[in-house]
């Protein structure tokens, strides 16, 4: 095997979109003799932009989530790392806690048999998974797209890179005038990044759309947002004009010249939380305002009622960066962000509303791990049931 085909490999194990075909390949290069050093070049492409430490970190807990997935457990001591390097007390430190307070990583089978019936009823977490809506109409499976892969259409083309995240560049300036929009739907378990033609980058979340045009007008850039997304928007001059980016979100209008900030609408509430720059809000019927750094706006939909308050945006956008992040949170808020990242449904069999929940955890755990780490508060119990998770007392 290639070190390209096995980058390609990787980066579809992260993204959770190995087909059985496709991991059986990797299970078979997996014990070959030259899987160590092609692994290690594959890894070291993919994660270069990182610090060597963060590279080898990365690539450590890919070779291990691998193993864990293709390996029977009995066989799984004669495969060995000796290239992870530790290059600060402090990523040493961290690590040692990571492994200290982390479960096994081997499952409770002992052959592939029973391991592969228990993969069928496992419920994974969600990866990229979008569909790109051409102006046409016409739909693009981004998750089946393969990575490093250039779509040319009339005027513009669509970059995947390694990373899965699109990037547009416009080959022709006149499709300025054509008024073309693109259109991004992530599903449940599905989330996706792309960067704008004005460099701008978007973070969309699970269920949620954005619509945006291929060129922004000489006035304004403008973008439509259903659900969550995080935004850096980078700040465009056009003849000593600064050109306002404006993100349309049901009632609300957000105005901005550069700026990072998040914009979460999934309830009859939009909750605007800005990182760093200044936004201006507004509203149909009610009169809006500025946000600073470390504020949150709340709109609600029904009571036209608007609020701003002082906030720790590390909550509000840990879900970017690959976490669960919750201060002092309603139990129902926490549930309805697992239903949408793992495509479950979830039922109540008591009364659970005066309960809070505080904690971070990877999002890209499986998700009894994430819910035995909300039941060590002793309040609530949970039983799985297919893809329905039963909360209990």
């Amino acid at each position: 095997m290639k070190k390209e085909e096995l980058k390609d490999l990787i980066q579809k194990h992260k993204d959770h979109q190995l087909t059985a075909a496709e991991l059986q390949r990797l299970k078979e290069f997996f014990h070959s003799e030259e899987f160590d050093a092609v692994f290690e070049q594959a890894s070291e492409d993919l994660f270069l932009e990182n610090s060597n430490s963060v590279v080898d970190m990365e690539s450590e807990k890919i070779y291990r989530r691998i193993a864990e997935e293709i390996l029977p457990q009995e066989k799984r001591s004669i495969k060995s790392r000796n290239w992870l390097y530790i290059t600060t007390a402090s990523v040493a430190a961290a690590l040692l806690l990571f492994f200290y307070l982390t479960p096994s990583i081997l499952p409770n089978s002992t052959d592939d048999v029973v391991s592969a019936e228990r993969e069928q009823i496992d419920i994974l977490p969600g990866g990229a998974k979008a569909k790109l809506v051409l102006e046409d109409g016409k739909i693009v499976d981004l998750a089946n797209l393969r990575s490093d892969t250039t779509l040319q259409l009339a005027g513009y083309k669509i970059y995947k890179n390694a990373k899965g995240e699109l990037t547009y560049t416009l080959t022709d300036e006149n499709i300025s005038s054509a008024g073309l929009y693109n259109t991004i739907v992530t599903p449940k378990g599905g989330e996706y990044n792309l960067q704008l033609p004005d460099g701008s980058k978007i973070f969309v979340n699970a269920s949620s759309t954005i619509r945006y045009p291929l060129q922004f007008d000489k006035a304004k850039r403008e973008v439509e947002l259903d659900g969550e997304a995080y935004f850096e928007v980078r700040q465009m001059v056009q003849n000593n004009n600064k050109i306002p980016f404006i993100v349309k979100t049901r009632e609300q209008t957000l105005k901005v010249l550069g700026t990072s900030f998040n914009i979460n609408s999934y309830s009859d509430r939009i909750e605007t939380t800005l990182v760093e720059g200044k936004v201006q809000l507004s509203y149909p019927n009610k009169k809006g305002g500025l946000l600073a750094p470390n504020q949150q706006s709340s709109y609600h939909s029904k009571h036209q009622s608007f609020h701003i308050k002082d906030v720790d945006p590390f909550y509000t956008i840990a879900w970017k960066d690959g976490n669960f992040a919750f201060e002092n949170t309603s139990l129902s808020t926490v549930m309805k962000d697992l239903e949408r990242w793992y495509d479950v449904e979830v039922e109540y069999r008591c009364n659970f509303s005066k309960i809070k929940f505080s904690g971070t955890i990877s999002k890209y755990e499986k998700i009894d791990k994430v819910l035995k780490a909300i039941e060590l508060t002793g309040s609530v119990k949970f039983k799985i049931e297919e893809r329905r998770i039963i909360v209990m007392s």
